[in-house]
């Protein structure tokens, strides 16, 4: 999939660039896969190391970057063709201040609806956690990243983590137009088992930031977090585990837009575990 990431980079309608490949430790034909790009294109740089996760081979991109803004995507994903463009336009538009910007996200392919964003925080930190803005929606000042890097001790939920830092002294932009597309496929870290490994950086981020988020914020994203490691649980058919979690979702926040969705599913589960309701959950 690594050569459609690039060729979304080659398709930019914004030429100003410099595209740092980063192989963390790969074990098949990519090295070969990008040296056919790194011919006919020389704005293409590739670096290899050992398997040092994610975080790692970011922190070693943004050491080797040349420009002064950063933007990341990661290989199984793409950019719209106006993905550069439009933060280029809105640092234009914010006088070049240095910040941690963000674009909007479609899903599968590009969508020309607008982001929705919740937009009920009362500080940019809380922003964060209403809203989950994965890495490669964001374009950073170099500056900021070299200061700030990404903790490669946090495999899942890294991403939250350095926003949390770096707004705590740095301004927060974005826009709505959806120009990164994430593409869905089972092999994506989110899809394969990382729930609990994301509330632990979840509680690690709340527990730094205590006194910037309201109790009710906390409460609703620790909900949102117990409810979908329940889902990966009715997926395993771990039935008593997954209504566990269910309720402590609803503990955490009943007065909840999915509050009557939960109770649902939790009556399904064990008075029609058939249902097309508890199916969806198995299938997904």
């Amino acid at each position: 999939m690594i050569h459609l990431a690039i060729e979304s980079v080659l398709n930019q309608t914004y030429k100003d660039w410099e595209l740092i490949i980063v192989d963390d430790g790969s074990t098949d034909n990519t090295k070969d896969v990008i040296s056919k790009f790194i011919e006919k294109d020389n704005r293409i740089k590739y670096l290899h190391q050992k398997n040092k996760e994610r975080s790692a081979a970011r922190n070693k991109g943004i050491e080797e970057a040349k420009g002064h803004w950063i933007c990341f995507l990661d290989s199984d994903d793409i950019y719209h063709t106006n993905h550069l463009e439009e933060f280029k336009n809105l640092i234009n538009q914010k006088d070049s201040k240095r910040g941690l910007y963000f674009s909007g996200l479609s899903y599968g392919k590009y969508s020309e609806d607008f982001e929705e964003y919740d937009l009920t925080h009362k500080n940019n930190i809380e922003f964060i956690f209403l809203n989950t803005i994965g890495t490669p929606r964001a374009c950073v000042h170099k500056s900021i990243l070299l200061k700030h890097q990404f903790n490669e001790k946090i495999r899942i939920g890294e991403d939250r983590e350095l926003w949390s830092r770096i707004l705590k002294k740095n301004a927060l932009y974005f826009h709505s137009k959806k120009t990164f597309i994430e593409v869905e496929h089972f092999k994506r870290s989110i899809n394969l088992g990382t729930e609990l490994e994301n509330l632990k950086t979840l509680n690690l981020i709340l527990k730094s930031n205590k006194k910037s988020i309201r109790k009710t914020v906390k409460n609703k994203v620790l909900s949102n977090a117990y409810f979908k490691i329940s889902k990966s649980k009715i997926k395993a058919n771990k039935i008593i585990i997954a209504s566990c979690y269910i309720v402590l979702s609803l503990i955490y926040c009943l007065k909840h837009e999915q509050t009557r969705h939960k109770l649902m599913l939790l009556i399904a589960i064990y008075a029609a575990p058939n249902s097309n309701l508890v199916k969806g959950y198995k299938k997904h």
